[in-house]
């Protein structure tokens, strides 16, 4: 076996720059600041279908834990157009109010107060646009963790799921929730 010239994969390099940087963010038991001593969150991707319950529950927890802040985030999409009209940009919608950025918020606010009850006054809710998987691994540059949900079941041509894709890119540690537990033939009950 010959020895692995690191001047030819500087990918797995700039990975391993990542997964330090991500390791030292999750072994500062406080978080990790930046220059101006604000604590990086933890940030819970919340889905439009379930509302991730289990996971802003798990987030929260965590959260006092840690002594950091915890940030709810979903991302919602302009819906596409009759061709030949104007699709609204970011700089068009930036000065002006965004009804898709408040009606997504105004979602996202209810679902984490149907999961946390008061505990909801905790958590900074926020919206971004754009795809779930980017907003998510921006989110992360800045994040002491990620949490999400436990991943839908899908169907074998589908492609990778969302958390399988973010454990690969994010640039802190991923929380993944377990799935439900399904007890039936086969389990591990004792009998």
């Amino acid at each position: 076996m010959s020895p692995i010239d690191p001047s030819q994969d500087t990918t797995s390099l700039e990975r391993l720059d990542e997964v330090a940087a991500a390791r030292e963010r999750a072994e500062t038991p406080d978080g990790a600041a930046d220059d101006s001593g604000v604590r990086a969150p933890i940030v819970v991707g919340v889905s439009r279908s379930s509302g991730s319950p289990a996971a802003l529950r798990w987030a929260l927890a965590e959260a006092r834990l840690r002594g950091l802040p915890l940030v709810a985030l979903r991302a919602y999409r302009v819906p596409g157009t009759a061709a030949g009209s104007v699709r609204p940009t970011p700089s068009r919608v930036a000065g002006s109010d965004d009804p898709l950025r408040d009606a997504t918020l105004e979602a996202l606010q209810a679902d984490v107060r149907k999961a946390l009850g008061a505990a909801a006054s905790e958590v900074d809710t926020r919206a971004a646009r754009g795809a779930k998987g980017k907003v998510l691994v921006d989110a992360s540059a800045n994040a002491t963790m990620l949490v999400l949900d436990a991943p839908r079941r899908r169907e074998v041509r589908s492609g990778p799921a969302l958390s399988a894709q973010l454990t690969q890119r994010a640039q802190c540690p991923v929380v993944v929730m377990p799935g439900p537990v399904r007890r039936g033939a086969g389990s591990l009950e004792e009998g």
